[in-house]
């Protein structure tokens, strides 16, 4: 071989060897990428105890957690935003980086613009005493959205490791260290509350929620139900009290805001807020607030908790909905019913026998001469929205000691509601002599309520008008007749098949078959097996004279279904104008069989039935 050729062998060896050393050296090995994908920053958020954070500028802050709740522990002592925590988690194990740097690849000057060497923020993560983290935040780099992050191998404690890493950590680290103090003056879930106490001067309110519901109980200084809405509301400006500046303070003089006027200048004309919580481990605990009551219209104060030290400046929009009086927390609706809980009402009055009304299988049924029949479904329903959207006119006593001017010691009506589980609620109502004033008053309560007479139509007392609004019902299967006498007219006779599903007919003697329209035939048929009534008729009187000479009488002939033999028997259906002579009056009196009952039907509804079944 030529020396010329060995020499240029040796020289392409030379450069090949030295272009992979660069390979090598700048571009990332396999392990290297499998850390690229996972992010160099790894640890059990679970274990972490505590966060250092230290700045270049001097600032710092040490949040610790403590049974579950984080804390500041530098520069002052009080509860962590929680949110803010686990943001600073969420981005330390959201880290990815882009490449890795070595120092040997900067001079002195370019090593410096990384700001490794003197890093802005350095952060610490330990688990008790052990450290699981040391990392160095520097200089932005020059590609968008990146860092020089310096990361300690806890493991190899004099090796660190250099990136240029994608991260957001330059703002959450950002603020100052105030910044990190919960501003939240309670965090507590407004679901778990279960009791809530209001100390001023004058007295105390104490609520209590009903287990298992969204519901509230007053329990001091008077029992009686609890309005959602307010306390509800009460609950919210409670649990969003936002923190605007705190003031340091020794244990002592916390409670300054209390005593008068300490330390802090606070004067107080004080409210004492205790909230009891529940979690789900059924363990409990309370909180107890103290607020200065603010000017009015204002909407900041000044404020403690027991569970922190500083004398807090609070805001809020509804600081003032905060000094309440019990009224003002009571339930202003007469009744909040669960209508389905319910499954059976009694009407009790001074004039007409009992009503009572039970639920079987989701339906209401009316017990009347010792027999269950359908119920006005919609006049129930009806009722139990009456009921729960009354509101109280006023709250005329808190005391049962003298029920007689309220007309209650002897009551008008009675509504008692009983539960599957045999529960009893009952509400009477009575009136003043005059019969001008209205009360109600809950049997185990000594609260009496004025009321708006325009309730008592929706609870009537004559059991007739809680019957069910379907006079007749038959299926066509069963239907042999129909016979239609109006006045003193011969009558239509229409018979009907069930095995054919045909129709034939005669009048006078006539036969009038090939004249009848199934169609409307069947229209007819199904009006009747379906007839609904305007209303059911309180007093019969006037109406057994009119029916005596009807205007209009049907007769409806059934059978067994599905054939066209055996036995069949006849319902009877008279109508009569509520006014004597008067055929076209809007309404009609209407009885099925001669019974007791006599109801009202529309004019409207029996000219729909009189319409021809005849072909055009």
């Amino acid at each position: 071989m030529h020396l010329r050729t060995t020499v240029l062998l040796l020289l392409l060896a030379l450069g090949l060897g030295a272009i992979i050393l660069g390979i090598e050296r700048y571009l990332p090995s396999t392990r290297e990428l499998r850390e690229m994908k996972r992010g160099p920053v790894k640890f059990n958020r679970s274990e972490v105890t505590h966060f250092e954070v230290d700045s270049s500028g001097g600032d710092g802050v040490t949040l610790a957690r403590e049974e579950g709740t984080w804390w500041v522990r530098r520069p002052f002592n009080d509860h962590a935003d929680p949110d803010k925590v686990t943001k600073l988690f969420d981005e330390l194990l959201a880290i990815g980086w882009i490449e890795r740097v070595h120092r040997e690849e900067f001079d002195a000057a370019g090593w410096a613009k990384t700001g490794l060497d003197q890093p802005r923020q350095k952060l610490r993560l330990k688990a008790g005493k052990q450290t699981v983290l040391d990392l160095w935040l520097g200089a932005p780099s020059a590609l968008q959205g990146g860092h020089y992050l310096g990361i300690q191998k806890i493991r190899e404690k004099d090796e660190t490791v250099y990136y240029v890493a994608k991260t957001t950590l330059p703002d959450l680290l950002k603020p100052a260290p105030k910044e990190w103090r919960d501003s939240k003056l309670v965090r507590l879930s407004a679901e778990n509350v279960t009791s809530l106490k209001l100390v001023q001067e004058g007295g105390q309110i104490e609520m209590k929620r009903v287990a298992g519901t969204e519901s509230w109980v007053l329990v001091k200084p008077l029992n009686t139900r609890g309005s959602k809405e307010k306390i509800g509301e009460l609950l919210s400006t409670l649990l969003n009290l936002e923190i605007k500046d705190a003031v340091e303070t020794s244990a002592g003089s916390a409670t300054a805001i209390e005593s008068g006027t300490g330390s802090t200048g606070i004067i107080a004309q004080s409210l004492k807020v205790t909230l009891t919580s529940t979690a789900e481990d059924k363990t409990s605990k309370s909180v107890e607030i103290t607020l200065t009551k603010p000017a009015a219209d204002a909407v900041e104060t000044k404020a403690t908790a027991s569970h922190r030290r500083p004398v807090f400046t609070v805001v809020s929009k509804s600081l003032g909905d905060l000094w309440s009086q019990p009224n003002d927390l009571r339930d202003r609706m007469l009744a909040r019913i669960d209508e389905d809980a319910v499954a059976a009402v009694r009407i009790d009055s001074l004039v007409f026998a009992p009503v009572l009304l039970v639920k079987e299988s989701e339906s209401w049924f009316l017990k009347r001469h010792n027999k269950l029949e359908p119920a006005n479904g919609d006049r129930v329903a009806r009722l139990f929205e009456s009921l729960n959207t009354h509101p109280i006119r006023s709250y005329a006593s808190d005391s049962a000691a003298n029920l007689s001017s309220y007309g209650l010691d002897k009551p008008f009506l009675t509504v008692a509601m009983v539960t599957s589980e045999s529960k009893q609620a009952k509400i009477l109502f009575g009136a003043n002599a005059e019969r001008t004033e209205f009360f109600a008053k809950y049997e185990s309560e000594p609260s009496v309520y004025q009321i708006d007479a325009t309730l008592l139509p929706s609870i009537p007392q004559d059991g007739i008008k809680w019957k069910g609004l379907g006079a007749l019902r038959f299926t066509q299967f069963a239907l042999r007749q129909i016979s239609l006498s109006l006045g003193t007219n011969p009558p239509l006779i229409l018979k009907y098949d069930p095995t054919t599903a045909q129709w034939t007919g005669e009048r006078a003697g006539r036969d009038i078959t090939p004249m009848i329209d199934r169609v409307k035939a069947d229209r007819l048929a199904g009006l009747l097996a379906k007839l609904n009534v305007q209303d059911w008729s309180a007093d019969a009187t006037n109406a057994i004279t009119a029916l005596q000479k009807p205007a209009l009488r049907i007769v409806v002939t059934l059978g067994e279904p599905g054939i066209n033999t055996g036995p069949t028997r006849d319902i009877t259906l008279n109508f009569a104008p509520t006014q004597e002579g008067m055929e076209s009056t809007a309404l009609y009196f209407g009885q099925v069989d001669s019974g007791p009952d006599v109801f009202y039907i529309s004019r409207t509804a029996l000219m729909e039935m009189l319409e021809s079944v005849f072909k055009e």
